[in-house]
């Protein structure tokens, strides 16, 4: 089955330097709840913008 969402191999570093995400994926598929937990400014929002399509990997 192929997921709903999905983000592979995602890399983000802000301004300054700071990488956020470095080879993250996610997939989702019907039907199933997913929990992303972690520290603050481990990438968890980063993340998420990215499979939402608000931010652009590198």
């Amino acid at each position: 089955m192929k997921p709903l969402l999905e983000v592979r191999n995602a890399w983000y570093r802000y301004p300054g330097g700071i990488e956020a995400l470095k080879g993250a994926d996610l997939a989702v598929s019907n039907g199933e709840v997913v929990s992303i937990i972690g520290p603050n400014g481990c990438g968890k929002t980063t993340l998420l913008l990215i499979a939402t399509g608000l931010l652009e990997p590198e």
